[in-house]
């Protein structure tokens, strides 16, 4: 038999053993769902419609959903709604709004859920969506609200958002409250269908995970309420790019913590109990330090016990009694926190000065014998213990930074009194020994803490804030669907313009997605090249604010302005043929390897500009000379600089300026490798769209630019149109430091630059630069941040300088290519 025959027949092997395989697997994976179908439960129509990357591979749902679907976290099935009571039974004369709790248990946010569901339904129709369990379900199923309790749905952002989906088609929901950040989970699905949602955060972004969770709500959130400024400032201290996101700041209202008659025959027994415990504790004229709160570390249990150890050893103990109320002392099972708690106790001998009390409905009993409250917690926005004793007349101490409760003493003229230095326990020992020493001072404390308290913290005025609130983001999602259909339905859409992961399902998702990202501030991008709507915004007379930019300049028929540039693309024509215009191309290299892709690009073109190549040592310049030897034209210089400056440095100050003297065009290209970014593709990819749309992989783009600037002579810079819009960020103070020497009167709001400062230019457009004789010294000493430098503003600097010297900007793009 013939080699050739053989091999035939060990292909048909091959191929027929793939084939019963992939039977085998249909198979089984179809048996498999029906044995489990008591625990699975699975819609192959759903699945595929769902989830169209499957059908598009030709891959049998029932084969991906068992063996990949499931690990992956994709549904099975179109979840169900559990609702308490029939939709249709909603009163058609009410308008309808949904609230929002991430959980159930009897702490602060859902307590707070709780209260905005009982008296929102003095005016609306309310439905209840609980996304965990708790102590608390029963009372919201009693509240007289529908009910939607869906356990796990946190962790499924697709269940959520054909969860919303379906109560949309169901209901009109006219706004919805999102209380607490974790229960993010719906505002995509919510946005989706324009229904106006406000947020309302109390969390800190220090003890947020996972990190994208502050950017995702502010995002999707048509409204953002902070219950305090300290845990605003928190948000803008981990993400600095959210600090323009309009928000409100609304401390939230007190709450209410009894709401059946269950609870309050409870709550009678217990505060018996109670009373009983709280006066044996106070015999001999002791008075009660309160402390409040879960067992945890970011309670700072710990710290209450620390400072009842330094009042012992101030001898200051004979008087107080350190009482904790809350869920979770438990040392023999808790290991973690607990037994330490324990074992500090034992160790400091304040076994007879420091009791732990369960949780308890009839915590207003510890209010009434407690003298002062202890706020020890390391991060608390703006707890409920705090707003209940401060409404009660008892004074309230805590740290600074720690806690939202600080902006109010401080406004109530209390700061010296009661905050101490942030987790100073000594300083906070000493205030409590000095307020429970001068019983007048106590009272005045405590009467202006409640004369305020309950002006501040009046759940009616917090409510009608919030209705408020709610009105304006009515306006705004309306705004939102007009702009959507309006850009949805215009030709200027690029779908190949859009990053990959940014697109949706739908065309009418990705542009929602657009939209929703200008309305909040929060990952502004552009939708085709050529336009910047932020320019447009500024500058564009009859402008309406609220509108989407892009959707005004469609409905005003796309005029003309600073915000539309001229695209280069691998297809635009230039009549120039020859050219005895002097070219400079300057890179500089950090990283050979990248200087190699950048040769392979520049080698593609006819172009053979000089080059001027800064290096930072010895060791990177004797790697370039084989790497120099593959250039088909000249290499003018290769020069050591110093580590400063990054790229820009080595372009103004190196080569005694004579690529930008003795040249007509220069380019500035880098090797670009970007630290900031944990994922290193990132970085690869941004270098590849820069070298593509400069140099050209698969088009000769630098041919392309240089023919037209030649060309056109108005041309003073060309770069690549980047997708991301990027503004001045913390680069502004520095820009206006250089804006007078470079002849700039005033900066505009938004602007077009160089993202990376790669470019080519006309020299006579760079003059300015040149004139600012900046030398090695000028520039930062490294590590620079990744924001807010000379450098960064410099780089942003660039285009204005070049139009103040009469020059226009043009931009590159090339199908397909994106990040």
């Amino acid at each position: 038999m013939s080699q050739s025959k053989k091999k035939l027949i060990r292909s048909n092997v091959v191929r027929i053993k793939n084939l019963a395989n992939h039977v085998i697997k249909n198979l089984y994976a179809r048996s498999y769902v029906f044995m489990n179908r008591a625990k699975i439960q699975f819609d192959p129509d759903f699945y595929l419609s769902q989830y169209p990357d499957i059908g598009a591979a030709g891959v049998d749902p029932y084969r991906h959903y068992v063996f990949h679907g499931r690990r992956e976290g994709r549904m099975g099935q179109s979840p169900k709604l559990e609702i308490t009571r029939d939709i249709a039974l909603l009163d058609p004369s009410r308008e309808t709004v949904l609230v929002v709790s991430h959980e159930a248990s009897r702490t602060g946010a859902p307590i707070l859920s709780l209260n905005l569901v009982m008296m929102l339904q003095r005016r609306y129709n309310v439905i209840a969506l609980v996304l965990g369990g708790g102590e608390l379900l029963d009372d919201f199923q009693k509240s007289g609200a529908i009910v939607i309790h869906s356990s796990g749905l946190r962790s499924s952002p697709d269940h959520a958002r054909l969860l919303i989906d379906k109560l949309c088609q169901l209901v009109t929901i006219k706004f919805a409250l999102i209380n607490s950040i974790e229960s993010r989970v719906v505002l995509p699905g919510l946005a989706i269908n324009f229904v106006p949602t406000i947020s309302l955060i109390h969390e800190f972004a220090a003890y947020i995970r996972p990190k994208t969770a502050f950017g995702d709500i502010m995002f999707w959130s048509t409204e953002v309420v902070f219950s305090s400024t300290v845990i605003h400032q928190s948000a803008i201290k981990e993400f600095p790019s959210l600090a323009e996101r309009p928000v409100h700041i609304l401390p939230q209202g007190r709450c209410e913590v009894t709401f059946t008659e269950t609870d309050d025959l409870e709550f009678s027994s217990e505060g018996e109990k109670l009373h009983a415990v709280f006066k044996r504790l106070k015999g001999n004229g002791k008075k009660i330090v309160l402390g409040a709160g879960m067992i945890q570390l970011r309670k700072g249990v710990d710290l209450f016990i620390d400072c009842a150890l330094r009042v012992l050893e101030r001898g200051e103990m004979e008087g107080m009694h350190f009482v904790w109320v809350g869920k979770g002392y438990d040392p023999e099972r808790d290991v973690l926190y607990s037994a330490y708690l324990y074992d500090q106790i034992l160790r400091a001998g304040l076994e007879s000065h420091v009791t732990f009390l369960p949780e308890t409905p009839a915590i207003n009993v510890a209010y009434e014998h407690a003298s002062v409250v202890l706020i020890t917690s390391r991060l608390d926005p703006l707890p409920n213990v705090a707003i209940d004793a401060m409404c009660l007349g008892v004074p309230v101490l805590c740290f600074e930074r720690t806690t939202g409760v600080v902006d109010f003493l401080d406004q109530c003229g209390l700061g010296d009194a009661c905050v101490a230095r942030y987790l100073h326990v000594p300083e906070l020992a000493d205030k409590v020994i000095a307020l429970l020493r001068d019983p007048e001072a106590m009272i005045s404390a405590g009467s202006i803490l409640k004369e305020n308290a309950l002006q501040v913290f009046s759940m009616d005025t917090y409510l009608q804030e919030l209705e408020a609130i709610a009105d304006s983001a009515v306006v705004h999602a309306a705004q939102e669907k007009l702009d959507s259909t309006t850009i949805n339905e215009s030709s200027v859409y690029r779908e190949d313009f859009v990053a990959r992961h940014l697109r949706a399902n739908t065309r009418f998702d990705t542009v929602r997605f657009y939209v929703r990202a200008w309305a909040s501030g929060v990952g502004k991008r552009k939708l085709f090249p050529g336009f910047h709507p932020g320019v447009f915004a500024d500058q564009y007379s009859d402008y309406r604010p609220n509108q989407d930019p892009l959707a005004s300049y469609l409905q005003n028929n796309q005029p003309k302005g600073p915000w539309s540039h001229d695209v280069i693309t691998p297809n635009t024509i230039a009549t120039t043929k020859s050219s005895t215009t002097k070219i400079a191309l300057h890179v500089h290299v950090y990283y050979i390897d990248l200087f190699n892709q950048l040769l392979e690009c520049l080698n593609n073109n006819k172009a053979r500009p000089d080059l001027f190549l800064s290096v930072p040592d010895e060791l990177v310049k004797n790697g370039l000379q084989a790497s120099c030897n593959r250039y088909k034209g000249i290499v003018i210089a290769i020069e050591v600089v110093p580590n400063k400056g990054r790229d820009i440095g080595p372009f103004l100050t190196a080569f005694d300026k004579r690529h930008l003297t003795d040249y007509e065009i220069v380019g500035h290209l880098h090797t670009k490798k970007t630290k900031d970014y944990k994922d290193p593709e990132v970085g690869q990819i941004w270098y590849s769209f820069l070298l593509e749309n400069l140099l050209g992989k698969t088009h000769p783009m630098a041919d392309v630019i240089l023919a037209k600037m030649i060309e056109n002579p108005q041309i003073g810079m060309v770069f690549a149109d980047d997708p991301n819009v990027v503004g001045w960020d913390a680069n502004r103070p520095y820009a206006e430091l250089f804006a007078a020497k470079l002849g700039l009167p005033s900066l505009p709001s938004s602007i077009v630059f160089p993202i990376g400062t790669m470019f080519w230019a006309r020299t006579e457009s760079l003059k300015p630069f040149a004139a600012l004789g900046l030398t090695w010294d000028d520039y930062p000493e490294e590590p620079l941040p990744y924001d807010g430098s000379i450098l960064h503003a410099l780089e942003r600097l660039f285009p204005d300088v070049v139009k103040s010297q009469g020059y226009k900007i043009s931009l590159t793009n090339i199908q397909d290519i994106t990040r």
